[in-house]
């Protein structure tokens, strides 16, 4: 993807999750590859009322029409208000494309195709394998890491040093002053505000107090980063160096389907989601933050196939 393709793929992606009742965290754009991290309640889709319907279909589709349906929102609102034999249908066809990251992605993924093909005269599919996902506990440390690890995709790939000054990325956005990228950014911190001091915090994760000699790892160094996270992970002001060097290598549990969390909660996940064969990852490795070791551990694991 070059910027124009970028910024089309910016604008699907918001329109489509708000469509669907999801909320961006923060997200990558790069040439190859994307990371899309994103917030869901299925709840709130099932309690939908038809007001917030309309709203929904309108973010995503603005005063056109929807093919499907061959309606636009203002003919949908109408529909809904008379609740005739054909409104609980259309109820439910669109809400069965909500809440759900696999019909989000297809549907990210088919509109930037439809969009690509038709601004520079090309057919096909423009992505060439399916999207990989990686369930994560929210609101805690996982979800950080998670999220720092998709902001430092572009300093892993050597286009700039800070991941601040990357225009396609959660972070990047949020720096540049775009507000729903602020507010994904603050709720990557706990927080239901962009502040300050989360800007600070989030910033220092993403290893901008880092020495000079953290740069992004070729492929033979990440090993051993790996291993010397084992033996450096120590509290200190920021993100340990160790800690760093571990974000700036591939982590494959945050690029496959994977799921990851404390270790009693990817237990519960895993048990009550039937995935009674999983592997656990590699023990948990403690997490320095804010100049102390305040969480056990992150837990990895994967469903056998």
């Amino acid at each position: 993807m070059d910027e124009e393709a970028m910024e089309a793929m910016r604008h699907i992606m918001r329109s489509q999750a708000a469509f669907a009742g999801m909320e961006v965290l923060t997200y990558c754009f790069l040439a190859n590859h994307f990371h899309i991290f994103v917030r869901l309640d299925p709840k709130e889709t099932e309690g939908l009322d038809d007001a917030g319907l309309v709203a929904r279909f309108r973010a995503l589709y603005g005063g056109t029409r929807c093919a499907s349906l061959g309606l636009d929102a203002d003919d949908l609102e109408v529909i809904l208000k008379k609740n005739g034999n054909s409104a609980e249908g259309i109820r439910r066809r669109l809400k069965a494309r909500m809440g759900d990251v696999s019909v989000f992605m297809r549907e990210v993924k088919t509109r930037f195709t439809l969009w690509y093909n038709g601004e520079r005269g090309t057919v096909g599919t423009f992505w060439a394998e399916r999207f990989r996902s990686v369930v994560v506990e929210a609101d805690t440390a996982a979800q950080r890491m998670v999220a720092a690890y998709i902001d430092l995709n572009p300093v892993r790939a050597g286009l700039v040093e800070d991941a601040g000054d990357y225009g396609f990325s959660g972070f990047g956005e949020a720096c540049a002053g775009s507000s729903a990228a602020r507010r994904g950014i603050a709720r990557i911190e706990g927080k239901l505000t962009w502040a300050t001091k989360s800007h600070e915090r989030y910033r220092a994760r993403l290893c901008s107090r880092l020495g000079p000699g953290m740069r992004p790892l070729r492929r033979d160094q990440r090993s051993a980063a790996a291993d010397a996270t084992k033996e450096k992970a120590m509290p200190g002001a920021g993100l340990a160096e160790a800690e760093g060097s571990r974000l700036l290598s591939k982590i494959r549990a945050f690029s496959e389907s994977w799921v990851v969390g404390s270790v009693g909660w990817v237990e519960s996940f895993c048990g009550a989601n039937g995935w009674l064969g999983f592997r656990r990852g590699r023990e948990p490795k403690p997490l320095v933050q804010d100049g102390a070791a305040d969480f056990a551990g992150i837990a990895t694991a994967v469903k056998r196939h």
